[in-house]
């Protein structure tokens, strides 16, 4: 009962209104991801009932493809919702799997589940107005996959992005409105809807997925070739519209260079190697010395993910003095 109670209440009060409520319901998220590390039995009965009843409200939505089927899913309730399990499955499934194997392995199976419905919900509807959501999306992926270790298909989500009509093929409408705080939405405001700083906020935050996804690839034995076709499809999109986003293809190509360099340490290392392919453990235990932020890539992400942590608090800090 202390489990049902405690997570339905999280769920009651975590509608975000600005970007201090971020905190707050963080915080709830935190506490409430300790207590299901108490008693594991109980953590995998609640866990699977509320992750398939996340499900079913997905399906429901994919069925009906109404306005009001939509609404029950992009909302701050559902996609909190979503967080909570995330971290809760990337707590005991990767941070602290080595002290508590057992609730691991008990809570393992709700992954693949779980990473279903987000992939879903993240295109559920894929228009450029929900970008925010998508965003969300892929950063909950990323965090299960980067705890876990189980291997997720982020970077597609997160190319579709740039390869939408509102980079290829329609012309921002110039605004002088402020830069969006993606975090502390969901959809794009009606006056943001296609204009230039709203798609600046989208490419800020693109970029660091790619470079944050990339990163915690980057000490894997096939990532030279994993990466080739992301690279590649990167490459074209910044020779198509480069010229009209001078900044982040200066960007763009700062994260191509730091990968080609990642991938050449990773070429290096493997001309080392006295194992065949089939053995499995051992290519598991590739470079596992190496952490993923001290390659070339990773440093860069890091530096890109501190940018943003300092951006952060620069709008707490606005908002608290308003």
């Amino acid at each position: 009962m202390a489990l049902k109670g405690m997570y339905l209440t999280y769920v009651r009060h975590s509608s975000v209104k600005n970007m201090a409520s971020l905190t707050t319901i963080q915080l709830m998220r935190n506490c409430g991801v300790e207590l299901y590390g108490c008693d594991g039995g109980a953590s995998y009965q609640h866990a699977f009932v509320y992750i398939r009843q996340l499900a079913i409200h997905l399906r429901n939505s994919m069925q009906l493809r109404s306005k009001e089927s939509f609404r029950a899913i992009y909302n701050w309730q559902f996609v909190n919702s979503l967080a909570f399990w995330t971290e809760v499955l990337a707590t005991y499934c990767g941070d602290r799997a080595d002290d508590q194997p057992d609730l691991c392995a008990t809570l393992e199976s709700l992954v693949y589940p779980l990473v279903q419905i987000i992939m879903g919900v993240a295109r559920l509807v894929p228009t450029a107005k929900y970008f925010p959501l998508r965003i969300h999306c892929i950063g909950l992926l990323l965090r299960l996959s980067s705890a876990t270790g189980i291997y997720v298909p982020v970077l597609p989500l997160a190319i579709e992005i740039l390869e939408s009509p509102e980079f290829l093929g329609r012309r921002p409408v110039k605004s002088t409105l402020k830069p969006l705080p993606l975090d502390a939405h969901l959809k794009a405001p009606k006056e943001y809807e296609h204009t230039r700083v709203y798609l600046e906020s989208v490419l800020e935050s693109v970029f660091g997925i790619l470079a944050d996804t990339v990163a915690a690839q980057s000490v894997r034995i096939a990532f030279p070739e994993w990466v080739v076709p992301a690279t590649l499809q990167l490459r074209r999109w910044r020779k198509r519209v480069g010229k009209s986003w001078t900044r982040f293809s200066k960007q763009l190509q700062g994260l191509l260079e730091k990968i080609d360099q990642s991938a050449r340490l990773v070429q290096q290392n493997r001309t080392k190697l006295d194992f065949s392919p089939s053995n499995l453990t051992a290519a598991n235990q590739f470079m596992s010395t190496t952490e993923p932020n001290s390659t070339p890539v990773g440093t860069y992400a890091a530096s890109l993910r501190k940018v943003r942590a300092q951006q952060r608090a620069l709008l707490l800090e606005a908002e608290a003095a308003e």
